[in-house]
């Protein structure tokens, strides 16, 4: 079982506006809302392949309970904690027409409660004996101290657990430390994070061979379109998407980071792991709804990914 933490949970408002234009009045075509965040986005991708998924964060007492009830709907089991009145709104305007689509506009999150991050570790403690790994994913709600997840992947890690994590910023700078099995960044993250301002593979590849046996047993560097660079035990591998799908790219990061999960916990090996990866990467960004994959369309897109070994 994955146990997916992630404080900064979120409502999806999806908007498709064909030829979207700043400063104009337009209605869109199409809403969708839904749970969102990358913690949800990574639990329903998981469970989508067939793995067992428990996921909690902060979240607002006006939709807790429909979010646990959507989340119940995929067979994914919700333990948040309320910790504010009304859950942060991500806006995501799509328009196929533009090259530049979506635009995002993520609220930040209210200050949390002054005990919410010691109820959110209860929670996380309650379900530690029955995880066999440990995803922190996403941002931290405002309030909380930035070495949270370090806490969380350390705790998890001194019982056996396998840790990944997925976020940026401090939390990122303060994750590491605690030496997370599986570490997954994008582009922007990783130049935050190293300091380099255009990642390319042969840059990316000096940093990590200098440095990534002090960030994670398994790194990944995704590119979007371009693709992504894996490093495991001075081993690295490159591979392109299989296809290119352009209806929502939101989501698709989450989505490789938990398929690499069920993968490697499936079967314990890196290579594959990154072909189901880069497949569920690939699937998500076919679909307008972040975390939202086919099983069947990965395991055909799988075959499709061609992984080059540095």
């Amino acid at each position: 079982m994955l146990l997916v933490v992630s404080p900064n949970l979120a409502l999806d408002r999806i908007l498709e506006v064909p030829n979207f234009r700043p400063a104009s009045v337009q209605r869109s075509t199409q809403t969708i809302s839904q749970p969102g965040g990358k913690g949800i986005n990574a639990a329903r991708v998981f469970r989508e392949l067939g793995g067992q998924v428990v996921l909690t964060g902060l979240v607002g007492r006006d939709c807790s309970q429909w979010i646990a009830e959507s989340l119940k709907a995929r067979e994914i089991q919700f333990d948040g904690v309320e910790s504010f009145e009304h859950t942060r709104i991500c806006t995501i305007i799509l328009d196929h027409s533009s090259k530049n689509h979506p635009t995002v506009i993520n609220e930040e999150s209210v200050e949390v409660d002054s005990h919410a991050a010691e109820l959110l570790l209860n929670v996380v403690d309650k379900w530690l004996p029955q995880a066999s790994a440990v995803l922190a994913t996403g941002s931290l709600s405002t309030g909380m101290s930035h070495d949270f997840y370090r806490y969380v992947l350390e705790r998890a890690r001194s019982v056996g657990k396998f840790t990944a994590l997925d976020t940026t910023g401090p939390a990122l700078i303060e994750g590491v430390q605690a030496r997370p099995g599986f570490l997954k960044l994008n582009a922007p993250e990783f130049a935050q994070f190293s300091g380099i301002s255009s990642p390319r593979t042969e840059n990316v590849i000096e940093y990590l061979r200098k440095r990534g046996a002090d960030l994670a047993h398994h790194t990944a560097v995704t590119f979007g379109e371009v693709g992504a660079i894996l490093h495991v035990n001075g081993q690295f591998w490159q591979a392109a998407p299989p296809q290119v799908f352009t209806a929502n790219p939101i989501g698709a990061g989450d989505a490789f980071a938990a398929a690499y999960l069920y993968e490697f916990l499936a079967s314990g090996d890196a290579e594959r792991s990154f072909r189901c990866a880069l497949a569920a990467g690939a699937s998500d960004a076919n679909s307008i709804r972040p975390g939202d994959v086919n099983a069947s369309e990965i395991r055909v897109l799988e075959r499709e990914v061609h992984i080059e070994q540095l």
